[in-house]
């Protein structure tokens, strides 16, 4: 499948699930809405047939003003009467009950000239009906000769969460919803990264090809003239021919050595033979390796050795293949005459090695993926630089393996700085 292909798939696929949530969430606010009503109903209800009960108890008629919503959990029943606030309570909570309405509130009379809070109480869930106790809050009208009248108030603390515990289809449907949104969402990321590592193992195996059989056609065509013909050759010629032919041949081994290197580190083979190693040693040794290549560019490689513990317990073959790579690197991708710097520094978490180059840079965008196998920064249609993409990938897995870490810092132009990190211990 096409890489168009599978972006038209995904965009149709996000908008329709995009779809469906929108649509989720407007059910989710009109069921909200529904079962707020029906709460605020039953409210109104259990209220008017208290305040009827009350006033009939009184003997007088019942109250023509509707129950009033001051605030979504606040309602209040306008009684203007001489209440008993135990009988209130009782049939309060008596109503409320037959509703279901099995949730904490607090209920106040207050009295209806000045709204001063006569009495109040707050009831718990958990209580029933046969045990209602007494006001936990009394407060007396300063004229105690006059006859309080009173209006009944209530107040739903956990109306909110009332609500939304009613709503539990809802919330299931939801959280399925969410979960096939997750479920789509890797299941598109996994095909995007299996496409990407298809085509970077298609560019791979092309690379490969052609790196392979450059060197195999210099030594054939090398072997073939000194077949044929070295007894005519002079001398030096024939140097040039086995100079040739070794060299390709070391050429060869080195990128199969490459190829089987990170094939044995994909298979999780790979056994470190560690033991202890100078770094300050083996950077010397490995950048004395570089040196005919930076002579015939008129390059240099310059060391500043400032760490005071050099020493650490490693596998110096792979650690010093790590570090060929970085300084190849370095080289290979400076245009100009290379210019290498090769610092070393004690850190809190052991030794620090930096290798900066003048070279041509990395983009910002292409620097997440460069220590994934196969990848290599796009080009265009220009490939002055060999290799298959594995040399990165080697150098951060061979850092995994000792417990160390690879950073990047690069500028397009303006060169690239790699920092390794090794413990000491």
């Amino acid at each position: 499948m096409s890489r168009r292909k599978i972006q038209i798939i995904l965009v149709l696929a996000s908008v329709s699930l995009m779809a469906l949530l929108g649509a989720q969430l407007v059910w989710l606010t009109k069921a909200y809405n529904v079962q707020e009503r029906e709460f605020n109903h039953s409210v109104q209800v259990a209220l008017t047939n208290v305040a009827d009960q009350l006033l009939t108890q009184l003997g007088q008629t019942a109250s023509a003003k509707p129950i009033q919503q001051v605030a979504s959990n606040f309602f209040v029943a306008e009684l203007n009467a001489p209440v008993d606030p135990t009988v209130a309570a009782a049939l309060l909570q008596q109503e409320l009950g037959r509703r279901k309405l099995q949730e904490p509130y607090e209920f106040g009379l207050y009295n209806s000239l000045d709204d001063t809070l006569m009495f109040g109480q707050f009831v718990p869930a958990t209580q029933q009906i046969s045990s209602a106790k007494e006001p936990q809050t009394v407060i007396r009208h300063e004229n105690e000769g006059a006859v309080p009248m009173y209006n009944l108030a209530v107040v739903f603390p956990s109306k909110t969460s009332f609500i939304l515990k009613e709503m539990e289809f809802w919330w299931y449907s939801t959280g399925a919803l969410l979960l096939v949104v997750l479920f789509f969402a890797y299941t598109m990321i996994q095909i995007l990264r299996e496409k990407r590592l298809a085509e970077l193992k298609t560019d791979f195996i092309n690379n490969l090809t052609h790196e392979l059989q450059t060197p195999i056609t210099n030594i054939g065509l090398a072997s073939e003239v000194l077949r044929k013909r070295a007894e005519t050759l002079p001398a030096e010629r024939l140097t040039r021919y086995h100079d040739l032919i070794h060299s390709e041949n070391e050429r060869l081994r080195a990128q199969v050595e490459r190829v089987l290197q990170m094939a044995t580190m994909e298979s999780r083979e790979l056994a470190l033979k560690k033991e202890a190693v100078d770094l300050h040693a083996l950077l010397q040794q490995t950048s004395e390796n570089l040196s005919p290549r930076l002579q015939q560019r008129s390059g240099q490689l310059r060391l500043d050795l400032q760490a005071t513990q050099s020493l650490v317990h490693a596998d110096s073959l792979h650690v010093a293949n790590a570090l060929y790579s970085l300084l190849d690197n370095a080289e290979k991708y400076s245009p100009q005459a290379p210019k290498i710097e090769v610092s070393t520094q004690d850190v809190e978490q052991g030794i620090l090695i930096s290798i900066r180059d003048h070279g041509i840079g990395i983009k910002k965008e292409f620097q997440k993926f460069l220590f994934d196998k196969f990848y290599r920064v796009p080009t265009g249609n220009v490939h002055d630089v060999k290799g298959f993409g594995l040399g990165l990938s080697y150098v951060k897995a061979i850092m995994d393996a000792h417990h160390g870490q690879v950073t990047v810092e690069s500028a397009e132009q303006q060169g690239t700085c790699f920092r390794l990190v090794l413990p000491v211990r």
